[in-house]
């Protein structure tokens, strides 16, 4: 059954009646957007055997709550709009058969929290996770690479539920260059998947050099953020915060190695197992579809040096505190013009229930949002005739920008290790190969094997050459003729695989990676930021 916000809400914060609205793109949470849509009168409470009611009511049943009403009563004074997450004890947008701990939530809360600028509210000393220690230590990451991150404003974990600040009708990433495709299964299955947000690159229509300049401020904001979420200081704080309020941090592991209490940041261990039963272990079955890419052995020595980089325990000179689900469904941008002619835009970064106080920065999340925008740029150059051309500008600008701020920003530097590197492009290569399947593409190619039997996708704008390739479309049996765009991407994330392996140093093989970016694009032979990339990192 699904979980009534509108009741819950009432309970919480009589004040006000809120329109309710859920929110596409979440997987693992029910989220919702809850309006302030008028205020609440004694008539209206004792009238409403519901909240869900209210909606139908006639407008006088309360107060309008337009731009000029007053939000600033109630439980959340000065919030217009809240953003309401419910885990379930599984996978929201796959139900009960994929169960998920509950306690990501709490994970979410404790991250949220270090980015607070405010004091703890009454409603945060619900939570046992809201620590007046550690709450806002990060809090400088978001400012110093403006980034915003939502502000955590109530924690139930008895109903398993956190409102946040909204920050607004953003689109995420992957929405921005939906003509590309690469839509989620929540958010595609109509013809309105593939209906770009304004101020987004069209096909057809190449960016002006200002356009190109907002998204290479997109990549440069990111990679300044994560940087210094990176940065070891971070951890520093972290711990350092949490000593000061529990008089001690710093315990003995039987290897003899420091290691923090285990209860100055929450996670989720079984998260692991999950992951690799779902994520990590369908890599096998996935290569092995592909004879013309590679022959079996290959495919079994590919999949065993990614099981076995993901298995492998962190060493400390990796660790970092990480987002953990970094993708372009996570970052939030403001692509509206500013007022007064100003250049900047705004970017946000969301979902934060897979954060770790030890993961995997450079070879984690970076590899992993890299790898969603190299997904974009295959499918960009796949495209006949230029016709995206501006959604390529843009992929082009925001990886560029995003390598020269994170590398700027690093104190450690990447450069000549060649373990990172290799583990990095075996992450960016995996989540190559899975975001060919999980996404939703669409093929041009009229000779296409596999989409020569399918139907067109449900949209005016398809071409008559175009069918809609998923993973349900490319999931043939081994050695099946397969979709071409899913070839492609495939293909690409096998070239990183294969980098990783390698007996030489793996930077030698980056020169090959960068050629084949150039290969469908003359302009890239002579123009490297064209062919920005993972690789760039390490250099």
């Amino acid at each position: 059954m699904d979980f009534d916000f509108a009741t819950y809400l009432s309970q919480l914060d009589a004040t006000y009646i809120y329109r309710v609205e859920k929110l596409a793109g979440g997987v693992v949470n029910v989220t919702v957007r809850a309006s302030k849509s008028r205020i609440a009168t004694a008539a209206t409470i004792t009238a409403s055997p519901s909240p869900t009611m209210w909606e139908s009511r006639n407008d006088n049943d309360g107060l309008d709550c337009d731009d000029d009403c007053d939000c600033g009563r109630g439980r959340f004074p000065g919030e217009k709009s809240l953003i309401l997450k419910h885990a379930p004890p599984f996978i929201a947008g796959i139900g009960e058969s994929a169960p998920m701990s509950q306690s990501r939530q709490e994970v979410e809360a404790a991250s949220l929290a270090l980015f607070s600028p405010d004091p703890l509210t009454e409603g945060d000393r619900s939570s046992s996770l809201s620590s007046p220690s550690t709450r806002g230590v990060l809090h400088h990451v978001s400012t110093e690479s403006g980034v915003m991150v939502p502000r955590l404003l109530y924690h139930d974990p008895a109903n398993h539920v956190l409102i946040l600040s909204d920050l607004g009708p953003l689109p995420d990433l992957s929405k921005v260059f939906i003509e590309l495709g690469g839509s989620t299964p929540d958010s595609a299955g109509g013809a309105s998947w593939q209906t770009p947000t304004p101020s987004s690159p069209r096909l057809g229509f190449p960016l002006e050099a200002h356009e190109i300049s907002t998204y290479r401020r997109i990549g440069e904001k990111l990679g300044m953020f994560f940087a210094r979420l990176h940065d070891t200081s971070s951890i520093r704080s972290i711990l350092g915060a949490a000593r000061h309020e529990q008089g001690e941090v710093l315990l003995r592991d039987r290897s003899g190695q420091q290691s923090p209490q285990a209860d100055v940041f929450p996670s989720v261990p079984e998260m692991k197992t999950v992951i690799h039963e779902h994520v990590i272990k369908p890599i096998r079955s996935h290569l092995l579809k592909f004879p013309s890419l590679l022959d079996e052995a290959e495919a079994e020595i590919l999949f065993a040096a990614v099981e076995a980089d993901f298995l492998r325990p962190t060493p400390p000179e990796e660790q970092c505190v990480v987002l953990g689900d970094c993708w372009t469904g996570t970052v939030l941008v403001d692509l509206r013009p500013a007022a007064g002619g100003d250049t900047d835009v705004g970017v946000g970064v969301i979902d934060w229930e897979f954060s770790k106080l030890r993961g995997r920065g450079v070879n984690g999340d970076v590899s992993q949002f890299l790898a969603h925008l190299e997904l974009l740029r295959v499918a960009a150059h796949a495209r006949p005739n230029g016709q995206a051309s501006g959604h390529l500008s843009a992929i082009n600008a925001i990886i560029e920008g995003f390598v020269r701020k994170y590398k700027l920003g690093q104190t450690k530097s990447s450069d000549g290790d060649s373990g990172l590197l290799r583990s990095a492009c075996l992450s960016h290569g995996a989540e190559i190969i899975n975001g060919a399947f999980w996404k939703t593409w669409t093929c041009h190619d009229p000779e296409c094997p596999s989409c020569t039997k399918t139907s067109q996708p449900p949209s005016s704008s398809a071409s008559s050459s175009s069918s809609s390739s998923s993973s349900a479309a490319a999931a043939g049996q081994s050695g099946t003729m397969q979709c071409s765009i899913i070839t492609k991407l495939v293909s690409r994330g096998i070239s990183f695989l294969r980098c990783a392996v390698a007996t030489e140093p793996p930077r030698l093989g980056t020169a090959t990676l960068r050629q084949n970016i150039a290969a469908n694009n003359l302009e890239a032979e002579y123009d490297n930021t064209k062919t920005k990339g993972l690789y760039d990192l390490f250099d």
